[in-house]
């Protein structure tokens, strides 16, 4: 469970590229306030810095309810997700459970508006078995972090620059170049400390798009790690002393890569998955543009209902397809290997299904044109995403 828990958070963080108009909002004040989230019973909590945009992060490892049995047919919680963003009237939160080990469902729990120095016990959490999670909504002052090392396992990557950010928690930073003459597709970012990375990334392109071209620049915004230091009153966040920027790895629009293998593995799995899918998406787009249905609304629905349909389960040859690209893998690699194109299929049909929601959303009394030039734009954005894959 450890395993898929790593992959599904990778899948999740190589969601984001950040764009050099991006970093310019991290250049903002920072808010000074932060989550301060008790997570497991009896153990230091961790911090989550708050600004205006949304920002959530899930939790793998909770506490459980002692002698709480789970009702027959029903899936096991296997996360916590805790979500936030500034609002005039404080700082919202929701908090729900994400069920089986895919995340097939998510369950919510509650919702607070909190104000600086209160605290709340996600009591409803024992309901579902797990031991409720304390969140408290602190103040930190702004601090500028000691400059780590940086380091990188693949030759076509250098830095051009790290610099630190006046965050509420520390952050660094950082620009580095592609000196090879093809696309980065993909580059796994670590913060090591002690010769193990305690926070990993995996950023790539957008919809297949390459993050860096040959002889371009790559910039992005690394936490450093943070440990919850006792104090009289409470528990406060301080830097880890000694920590390294790794890019571990980077994968190419060829399928090559340099560094280490694991992430161009993880980014192999992935990137089959969302080829399966997308296949399956353009097909249903292509019918419901063939549709004879006289009703716009009755077509969307049906799209809807197809898309959502659809399953996650590669066959036997998919996964061996990309085992063939790398015979040398571990076994626990090769373990991780369906569970990895499993969760970007997943992924991939929640985000085209949250693409028909919000277009529903939009236009509540849809027109036939209107629907059809949506549907084709879709298809033609879909289409090309396959294409770069």
């Amino acid at each position: 469970m450890q395993s898929l828990n790593k992959i599904f958070g990778l899948l999740i963080v190589a969601a984001a590229v950040i764009s050099p108009a991006m970093a310019q909002q991290n250049s903002s004040p920072p808010t000074q306030l932060a989550l301060e989230i008790h997570y497991f019973p009896k153990q230091p909590p961790t911090y989550q810095s708050v600004s205006a945009a949304r920002h959530g992060s899930w939790f793998a490892r909770f506490g459980q309810v002692p002698g709480w049995k789970q009702p027959p047919d029903s899936l096991p919680v296997t996360a916590v997700n805790v979500k936030w963003e500034l609002a005039e009237d404080g700082v919202r939160v929701w908090v729900s459970v994400f069920l089986g080990e895919l995340h097939q469902q998510e369950s919510k729990i509650s919702s607070y508006v909190m104000h600086e120095g209160e605290k709340v016990t996600v009591q409803e959490l024992a309901q579902v078995g797990v031991e409720p999670f304390q969140i408290k909504l602190v103040r930190i002052n702004p601090s500028i972090a000691e400059m780590p090392q940086f380091t990188s396992k693949a030759k076509s990557i250098e830095v051009v620059v790290m610099q630190p950010n006046i965050s509420t928690l520390p952050t660094y930073q950082v620009v580095v170049r592609n000196v090879s003459g093809k696309n980065v597709v993909a580059l796994a970012a670590n913060v090591i400390l002690e010769g193990r990375p305690r926070i990993m990334s995996l950023p790539r392109g957008k919809e297949g798009e390459p993050i860096i071209a040959p002889a371009g620049t790559y910039e992005f915004t690394v936490r450093l790690a943070t440990q919850a230091t006792p104090m009289p009153d409470g528990y406060t966040p301080t830097l880890v002393p000694n920590q390294v920027i790794e890019v571990s790895s980077v994968i190419f629009d060829d399928g090559s890569f340099e560094g280490n293998p694991e992430q161009a593995i993880h980014y192999a799995a992935f990137q089959k998955g969302d080829k399966m899918q997308l296949a399956r998406v353009v097909d249903l787009f292509a019918r419901s543009l063939n549709t004879t249905d006289a009703a716009a609304s009755a077509t969307l629905a049906s799209l809807k209902a197809q898309v959502a349909a659809l399953n996650f389960e590669p066959d036997a040859a998919s996964v061996e397809e990309v085992h063939s690209k790398f015979p040398d893998m571990s076994s626990q690699l090769e373990r991780d290997l369906k569970p990895g194109i499993e969760i970007s299929m997943k992924e991939l049909r929640d985000g085209v299904v949250k693409d028909i929601v919000e277009f529903q959303l939009h236009h509540r009394q849809v027109d036939p044109n209107t629907l059809r030039e949506w549907l084709t734009s879709s298809k033609q954005r879909y289409e090309a995403w396959l294409a770069r894959l």
